[in-house]
């Protein structure tokens, strides 16, 4: 399930892909229609895991250059903060994929996957209607 979140597909059938775009997830699996976006705050955990993994990666950034570099902290500065803007837009892209296999893993040891009516226990938002 890890995997096939890390290459953006669909945790459960592993066909769908679970973005729409770059950075937005669909809501739901366009192959096997698996709720991806469930509740408010989906992204919370993998903005919170991009940023634990970002700082340490700044340091050794910063380290490298400091060390290993002549360049002025202008310079380092200048080439050290795309670098970091990159990182964190491929992290979590990562993430992302990463914590819906997370979730979807979560619900079957909960066993709310094998729940009779379970399609991923879907979000309705106060302003969408039922039709």
């Amino acid at each position: 399930m890890l995997r096939r979140g890390l290459l953006r597909r669909c945790p459960v059938c592993g066909e769908g892909r679970i973005f729409s775009s770059l950075f937005r997830l669909h809501r739901a699996c366009p192959k096997c229609g698996w709720v991806i976006e469930r509740e408010p705050g989906t992204v919370t955990g993998p903005m919170y895991l991009v940023s634990v993994l970002t700082l340490p990666f700044a340091a050794l950034l910063f380290a490298v250059f400091w060390l290993f570099t002549d360049w002025s902290p202008a310079v380092q500065v200048a080439v050290g903060i795309p670098v970091l803007i990159l990182f964190c837009a491929f992290a979590l892209v990562a993430a992302k994929g990463a914590w819906t296999a997370v979730e979807y893993f979560t619900d079957v040891r909960s066993g709310d996957a094998f729940r009779e009516g379970y399609r991923g226990r879907a979000f309705r938002s106060p302003d969408r209607r039922d039709s």
